[in-house]
């Protein structure tokens, strides 16, 4: 794991159910119990996490002396999605899909600190400053205590919160109001604090609004330069008092604010909710898939079997499930979509060799492993994509076969090793001795090979 320092200013068991239409291209991805790893591998997804800090002496936020802090945090998040529990809630068809594992880690490859303020501050109050929207004073009366103000459109509704009172002779500075009463086309503000002078009628009001910008890109701009080989955890706050919160809007970055140092799993189950989002998840109020329940109530509630699942991306107090389709749509997403593979740790180097030794056809697409080993008499038919690791390679033994039906192989961004021909994999290096013993290599169907 690398550690930066940045200082700036500014599976147990299987339910079996059925898949309806739309949905049955995401079967072939769902890792159960029973299929390899080779080819249903642990998707390692990198991440990079930032701590904001507010100040230096002041960093309102993780330390470097709290680092086991963040390797709790993400044991915790792994446990989430390699140990799942069944679900709660049966779906439409009164049927409770369930796979232990989703073969899904997040990796905690860099940690970076940033003394920022503006970047620290995710949710905060601030005074409108744009003259445009201040109210005009008409009159001041301080023996009802009040102001009235030009107008009673809708815009006054932040002001009955607090007001910031400028321009006048003597009555400038913060005020929180008792009531409002319409007069005519005007109102009229009682106010806690008391007025200081009669009969002024300059000035205007001002009035605080909220900024969130839990779901802002900003952070990920300026801190990384867009970087999209990691999927980057920005650790912020807020000036505001707010619960913890978060927004995971894009698979190369999401936001936690007010992390809860001393309720550490409850913003663990907050950071995978948010991750879940990042690889493609949606809330379960609104189905995203036909194996989920129809209905899933909101609102911070204990699961039940009734309308309150389990599933990660409910907001539920369990957050322990997924179901098979809300994993094989991760998995179907990142084996597909390079710039998303790009993100993950299997790319980047060989974990396992995969051996073909007998006829074969992969209709999904496949992130290899390693280096894949094509055995003497076998053929392997590619109709999906092969993203290939760093200098892996795809060995062809002697009347070997390799077809590549409309498929493509290719890697990311470190080149693979290329097809290799040989009598057999002990003897690699050694060519089939006459011609019509070497391995066939086909492309059919605009089947493509980058290499």
């Amino acid at each position: 794991m690398k550690f930066l320092l940045y200082i700036l200013t500014f599976s147990s068991s299987i339910f079996y159910y059925s898949i309806h239409g739309q949905f049955e291209y995401l079967e072939p991805y769902v890792p159960y119990e029973n299929t390899p790893k080779e080819t249903h591998p642990i998707l390692e997804i990198k991440t990079w996490v930032h701590i904001m800090q507010y100040s230096k002496s002041d960093p309102k936020n993780i330390t470097k002396d709290s680092l086991h802090y963040l390797k709790t945090q993400f044991k915790w998040i792994n446990q989430m999605f390699s140990q799942l529990k069944p679900p709660t809630v049966a779906n439409a068809n009164g049927e409770k899909p369930y796979v232990k594992d989703a073969r899904i880690r997040f990796i905690m490859d860099t940690i970076s600190f940033h003394i920022d303020e503006n970047g620290w501050d995710r949710m905060k109050m601030q005074k409108v400053s744009n003259s445009n929207r201040w109210i005009d004073i008409i009159k001041i009366d301080a023996d009802s205590n009040s102001i009235t103000l030009d107008g009673v459109r809708d815009r006054f509704k932040p002001i009955l919160d607090s007001l910031i009172i400028e321009g006048t002779l003597l009555n400038n500075g913060v005020y929180h109001p008792l009531k409002a009463v319409r007069s005519g086309y005007n109102t009229i503000i009682y106010l806690k604090e008391s007025i200081n002078v009669s009969e002024d009628s300059t000035g205007h009001v001002s009035y605080f609004q909220k900024i969130d910008k839990n779901c802002h890109r900003d952070n990920w701009v300026n801190f990384t330069n867009e970087d999209k080989n990691y999927l980057h955890i920005f650790y912020t706050g807020a000036s505001k008092d707010a619960p913890a919160f978060g927004c995971g809007p894009s698979p190369y970055f999401l936001n936690v604010s007010n992390i809860l140092m001393n309720g550490g799993y409850a913003t663990a189950q907050l950071t995978g909710h948010e991750l879940g989002h990042c690889v493609g998840l949606r809330h379960t109020n609104t189905p995203q898939f036909n194996d989920l329940p129809r209905t899933d109530k909101f609102g911070w509630l204990k699961c039940d079997d009734k309308n309150v699942s389990n599933n990660i991306m409910g907001y539920n107090l369990c957050r322990n499930y997924l179901s098979p389709l809300q994993i094989g749509y991760i998995h179907y997403k990142y084996s597909n979509v390079a710039e998303l593979a790009q993100t993950t740790k299997n790319i980047d180097h060989k974990t396992k060799k995969i051996k073909i030794k007998k006829n074969t056809l992969w209709k999904k697409s496949i992130i290899s492993t390693g280096d894949i080993i094509v055995k003497r008499n076998s053929t392997l038919t590619i109709k999906g994509k092969l993203i290939m690791p760093k200098g892996a390679r795809i060995i062809l033994e002697k009347r070997s076969k390799l077809i590549v039906d409309g498929g493509l192989i290719r890697s990311v961004k470190d080149k693979w090793g290329g097809i290799i021909y040989c009598r057999t994999y002990p003897n690699i290096h050694k060519k089939p001795l006459f011609k019509k013993n070497k391995a066939q290599l086909i492309e059919e169907n605009n089947g493509e090979i980058l290499y």
